[in-house]
């Protein structure tokens, strides 16, 4: 009896462990407090007829249970002689805030980025031509989401974010917005949905996007797998981006 006791109690903590373990791909996903995750992305895309690579370093911290800060390093890839080399970084750093009511989700969240375009462009860095002066770029950027969980690890939802250029005479400004859904199912996740894109700077320029990706859980604290988006309609017809990432709760 005592065994059967023993495996009895087993089975129920490891029941509970796989039925708590976190949705690190969840568009709602925060680190709790005082937990921090770590998401790699490496992606190759196509853009304007050009091809490129990037990767990038996201960090986030749970201040609370539901506010965490997120640093963000990136780096572009020279594949086309555009840039001066192959050292081209760009950073971001901001919060995000989860909101819940009953099975409604929200999260704000608001971000300062910057690049310096001498360090990418070198001596070919022309700013007259390019709309640009010749110090470090600055954009505030901010997004909303809105959901609902639907059980069973299904979370449809929306979001619209915008990228506002500032400390510059000709402002750039970028809106997006997204429609989609979200599931989660313990070993595997998957998400998709519509993105429409719609920009200034210069001339007014849209794209209509379609985004997938899928995700596996090896193990509870570790996501891998693959994403991308295929240009349907507007300015980015037939532009794509194909990445892969890794994601890990510390």
């Amino acid at each position: 009896m005592k065994l059967k006791s023993v495996l009895l109690a087993s089975a129920a903590v490891l029941f509970a462990g796989s039925a708590v373990a976190a949705d690190l791909t969840n568009p709602f996903y925060l680190p709790g407090k005082g937990q921090m995750t770590s998401d790699t992305k490496a992606q190759y895309f196509r853009n304007d007829g050009e091809y490129n690579f990037s990767a990038s370093e996201e960090l986030a911290y749970g201040l609370t249970d539901n506010l965490a800060i997120v640093g963000t390093i990136n780096n572009y890839f020279d594949r086309n002689g555009e840039f001066n080399n192959s050292h081209n970084f760009d950073y971001e750093i901001g919060a995000k805030y989860n909101m819940e009511h009953g099975r409604i989700k929200a999260q704000v969240a608001a971000s300062y980025y910057t690049y310096d375009p001498k360090s990418w462009f070198g001596n070919d860095y022309e700013p007259e031509v390019r709309g640009q002066n010749d110090r470090w770029q600055k954009y505030i950027n901010g997004e909303v989401k809105l959901g609902a969980d639907m059980c069973d690890g299904l979370v449809p939802y929306a979001s619209y974010k915008f990228s506002g250029q500032i400390d510059s005479a000709d402002r750039e400004f970028n809106q997006s917005a997204f429609l989609g859904v979200h599931k989660y199912a313990g070993k595997w996740a998957a998400d998709g949905g519509i993105r429409y894109d719609f920009e200034t700077d210069g001339k007014n320029a849209n794209g209509v996007y379609a985004e997938a990706g899928a995700d596996y859980y090896p193990m509870d604290k570790l996501a891998v797998g693959a994403y991308g988006d295929y240009g349907i309609g507007g300015e980015g017809t037939d532009d794509y981006t194909i990445g892969l990432r890794a994601k890990v709760l510390f």
